[in-house]
């Protein structure tokens, strides 16, 4: 678990990234070169520009013409609001977009920071499915039905799930783990009995079908009961 000072860390990193996104007409999507983003060290082989101030108009004196004060404070609390929630753990789109909205930031506010973190390549929702399959697999032992519709209701593109899920191998390895374990802790346990249980959590992590019952029958077989009734 992150410690306080990491997390801290973090939050600034991200703060940090988003003002520097390009506000003069650079290309969309550059990122900032003195954040180190996911998937990329940043480096000292490009100048460091410094981020323009949300309070500097289009010539950077003064900003006569930018959002009032309310704007700039409603945008200021959904950004750090974002950079708090973002910090914990990667989100979808449309988790960091409810989220959000969930604490009564205003949906025009928010739509445009959510547009900045992807410009500022902190919200991917590509890279988020590839890191949330790892999880479900690694983690819970969940199946590829299961990881599908989790990402499904994430508001993760189906073509995004697709590519994450072509790395997750087969549910054959995955269902045989969960069920060996759970034949050892029903060892005490009548045949008829394990085999149900078996079944239930394989169920209950998306494994159906010939992939339970075939992990099941080679998990008991494997660890065969004491004989108790």
């Amino acid at each position: 678990m992150a410690t306080r000072d990491e997390r801290a860390a973090v939050v600034d990193s991200l703060r940090r990234a988003i003002d520097a996104v390009p506000r003069d007409g650079s290309p969309a999507g550059a990122a900032p070169d003195d954040v180190a983003l996911p998937g990329r060290r940043a480096t000292d082989s490009e100048p460091r520009q410094p981020a323009p101030s949300s309070r500097d108009g289009a010539d950077g004196q003064g900003g006569q013409d930018g959002p009032d004060e309310a704007q700039r404070s409603e945008a200021s609390a959904a950004a750090n609001r974002a950079y708090a929630i973002l910090a914990q753990r990667d989100h979808s789109r449309q988790e960091l977009r409810t989220k959000l909205l969930d604490r009564d930031h205003p949906e025009p506010v928010v739509d445009a920071l959510l547009v900045k973190l992807e410009d500022a390549r902190l919200l991917d929702d590509r890279r988020f499915a590839q890191s949330f399959v790892r999880s479900q697999r690694e983690g819970r032992g969940a199946s590829q039905s299961a990881i599908r519709r989790s990402l499904r209701q994430r508001g993760v593109a189906d073509e995004d799930a697709a590519e994450a899920l072509e790395q997750a191998g087969d549910d054959l390895p995955i269902a045989l783990e969960v069920a060996r374990k759970k034949a050892r802790s029903t060892r005490s346990l009548a045949p008829e009995v394990r085999l149900r249980r078996i079944l239930g959590v394989l169920g209950r992590r998306g494994f159906g079908g010939s992939v339970a019952h075939r992990a099941a029958r080679e998990a008991l077989e494997e660890h065969p009961g004491d004989g108790a009734g």
